[in-house]
């Protein structure tokens, strides 16, 4: 095939303007394809940027409005301290803890925070001494003895409901102690009898204000008895009206009592041993009279009955708890200063004639 010579420059010319085409259409693509992809890019960073910036926002509004939560707990909290007289408070004050208020005293708000945390650490620390005090005690109380038999009778006390065995035992040191054995229908099954010698292991007590000894072992010709301590009775509040009054007298007490029937919320009627008649001279204990007092539960002649401890009548506080060897001790030791004070002042002081 000849072909033309025109024909073969037309073809390399259309070749080679082409070429440069095709290389130049590649370089376009290649270019658009780069910017969308940088732009693809750049609006992936705009929207991290964007999320983040809401997410700190979101955070810091959060944080803003716990901050007003609290600015305003606190402030219904300090509210109420809002008062008339600047920094003072009206506090209620219940003496009897009966539930009502029987003063209305007003203080410095610094003075009631103050008070209430020295009382918080002073109830610590009185619970810690009490602690240590019950371990002391406990110690103190434990006893061992043996010794003659020199009498036994049964009595009723107040913290136990059967009758109890007690005795009078001449120990081997030549002291004589008084013996609580324990119940009697207990106590029968050892078969004692004065002039037995015992074993003994228990803890010192009062019973009807006297020193004893509560026997939890009691050994004898090869058997034993075990009994359980009775507790100490809590004190419980009671409230009501009297409905009358009497004045008797106890076995092995001193002076008169006044025994109240008493009726109360709790039971219907009651009778109350309220104490010693000379601490109610001047106190109105008449019929319809509203009192309150602490008491534990005890008898009178067998029945059951309220022992008064404290009591609150006719707008006084009574205080006619029995008192113990360490308090009359104290007692005296007052009254004797006292005197001393009194003849001081009398010999510094002139006389008239």
């Amino acid at each position: 095939m000849v072909l033309n010579k025109q024909m073969l420059l037309t073809s390399a010319f259309s070749l080679a303007v082409a070429m440069p085409l095709s290389v130049m259409a590649d370089d376009n693509k290649s270019s658009t394809e780069r910017d969308q992809t940088g732009s693809s890019a750049q609006s992936r960073s705009d929207r991290d940027t964007d999320y983040s910036k809401k997410k700190q926002d979101k955070h810091q509004a959060k944080q803003q409005g716990k901050k007003k939560q609290h600015a305003q707990d606190h402030t219904r909290n300090m509210s109420r301290y809002q008062l008339d007289m600047d920094g003072w408070v009206h506090v209620g004050v219940d003496y009897d803890r009966d539930g009502f208020y029987d003063a209305v005293e007003t203080i410095f708000l610094y003075d009631l925070e103050k008070a209430q945390n020295e009382s918080r650490k002073r109830s610590d620390d009185m619970k810690k001494q009490a602690q240590r005090d019950m371990q002391r005690r406990g110690n103190r109380r434990q006893v061992q003895l043996s010794g003659e038999i020199q009498k036994l009778q049964t009595k009723r006390i107040m913290s136990a409901e059967q009758k109890q065995v007690l005795a009078q035992i001449q120990t081997e040191e030549g002291q004589t102690q008084r013996v609580f054995l324990g119940p009697q229908e207990q106590v029968s099954q050892l078969n004692l009898d004065k002039g037995d010698d015992i074993q003994i292991k228990g803890v010192k007590g009062r019973v009807n204000n006297q020193s004893a000894i509560m026997a939890q072992f009691v050994s004898f010709n090869g058997q034993s008895i075990e009994n359980e301590l009775p507790r100490q009775q809590k004190l419980r509040k009671f409230k009501g009206d009297i409905v009358s009054t009497r004045k008797t007298s106890f076995q092995g007490r001193d002076g008169k009592f006044v025994v109240a029937k008493l009726e109360t919320p709790q039971e219907k009627m009651i009778q109350v041993n309220l104490g010693p008649a000379d601490s109610f001279e001047d106190v109105d204990l008449s019929e319809g009279t509203s009192i309150k007092l602490l008491a534990r539960r005890g008898t009178i002649n067998g029945q059951d009955a309220l022992i008064a401890q404290l009591i609150r009548v006719d707008g006084q506080s009574i205080d006619v708890r029995e008192p113990t060897k360490r308090s009359l001790r104290k007692t005296k030791q007052k009254s004797r200063s006292n005197s001393e004070n009194t003849t001081a002042q009398n010999d510094q002081q002139p006389s008239i004639r």
